[in-house]
């Protein structure tokens, strides 16, 4: 009794220290860092998930799909040294909207295939290039193909002759048709070009070409890709006009469409003022989406798309056409997969696209050629479809 009343005069004397409590600014400034967080959570999740909406559809939306996207990391600047000073518990939603920033915006990809893939290199190494309309150095494109050892090489804006191509990889199929050029150690049976008159009339690019190529049996001893020499193409079958015995045949499609350049610079002088300008373009580029997607459709066998579609994976024009294939970076890649760069900042519209009957393995990225583009290229396996016949799509 006397130790219990001992213990409140001591609680009752002022000249005691009280418990330290927070003071009011400061509860203030950690609430303040708290709400902030949670904002820029709910803000990156709502452009995350806006952004395949709007994107190549509304000007503002087009903007940003194209421009520097790493400006949307800026304020973690500010959140996360706020956050471990004074509100530890800010870095939870500071974290969650990290994760979305780094992954679906800036295009982040990360596969357990491209973790834990082995060697196997598949049925096919395609690899897609757009060379920039720039005099391509001969020797440093046969030293890439010596070393990346692709079976296809398709390339857009290439200004390579082809009698020039063809002394650069004998033995190999080359086709060569108004600034596309393809290079394929398989038989080329078939090429197809479409007419671009009437993109052409619209102001558009529209280059759309497709192949028919017999892909070797590997199980039946079709020989490896190699090298005669430091620099020099890998030996290929001589052309011919028949598929080998055995052999699978599927389609190639080689794309370049229009480009979005016309309708940012126009919003870069204008922004509102020029929405007319991003529309006539947007309309032109889904116009030629629409073109290709039916020639895939129309494909007689298995279809694997390459090129450079001038859209990324998060574009409305891209979901709306070409999300329904397996994007080769995105199912196998690794890293962010800019294919083309500029002074501040990269993005990936070169793509890899595997239709019905294929899958990827791996896909990469390929070294600095001298254009602004990176070639890309993917690992694909064969799914679907008999060898030698006309394997259903």
């Amino acid at each position: 009794m006397r130790q219990s009343e001992q213990s409140r005069e001591a609680s009752s004397d002022p000249r005691q220290p009280a418990a330290r409590r927070p003071a009011p600014r400061w509860r203030r400034l950690r609430a303040l860092v708290l709400a902030s967080a949670v904002l820029y959570l709910i803000v990156v999740a709502s452009l995350w998930l806006a952004l395949p909406i709007v994107g190549d559809r509304w000007w503002p939306g087009t903007l940003f799909l194209f421009g520097p996207r790493q400006v949307i990391a800026l304020p973690l600047l500010v959140i996360v040294p706020a956050a471990l000073l004074v509100q530890r518990r800010a870095l939870i939603p500071a974290a969650l909207a990290s994760v979305i920033v780094v992954g679906p915006i800036l295009g982040f990809s990360v596969s357990l295939r491209a973790l834990v893939g082995g060697a196997d290199r598949g049925d096919l190494r395609v690899a897609s290039f757009n060379t920039g309309s720039r005099a391509m150095s001969m020797e440093r494109l046969k030293g890439f193909v010596s070393e990346a050892r692709p079976d296809v090489l398709a390339l857009q804006e290439c200004s390579i002759p082809e009698p020039e191509l063809a002394a650069a990889f004998p033995g190999w199929f080359v086709h060569v048709d108004r600034g596309m050029c393809l290079v394929s150690r398989h038989p080329l049976l078939k090429a197809e070009s479409r007419d671009r008159s009437d993109v052409w009339r619209e102001g558009g690019h529209g280059a759309i070409l497709r192949y028919a190529i017999a892909l070797p049996d590997r199980a039946a001893g079709a020989a490896p890709v190699g090298s005669s020499g430091p620099g020099a193409a890998p030996e290929a079958p001589r052309p011919a006009a028949q598929a080998p015995p055995g052999a699978r045949t599927f389609s190639l499609l080689n794309l370049h469409l229009e480009t979005p350049r016309e309708a940012i610079e126009a919003l870069m002088h204008g922004l509102w003022k020029q929405a007319a300008e991003h529309d006539r373009v947007i309309a032109l580029r889904t116009w030629e989406s629409e073109l290709a997607r039916k020639w895939v459709d129309e494909a007689p066998y298995p279809a694997v798309i390459v090129g450079d579609l001038n859209m990324p994976v998060d574009s409305a024009i891209y979901r709306r056409f070409w999300a329904g294939f397996e994007n080769a970076f995105s199912r196998a890649g690794l890293g962010f997969g800019a294919t083309k760069r500029t002074r501040w900042f990269g993005i990936r519209i070169d793509h890899v696209l595997a239709g019905p009957g294929w899958t990827t393995e791996r896909a990469w990225i390929g070294p600095d050629l001298g254009s602004d583009h990176l070639p890309i290229l993917a690992d694909l396996r064969w799914t679907g479809g008999a060898p030698g016949g006309d394997a259903q799509r």
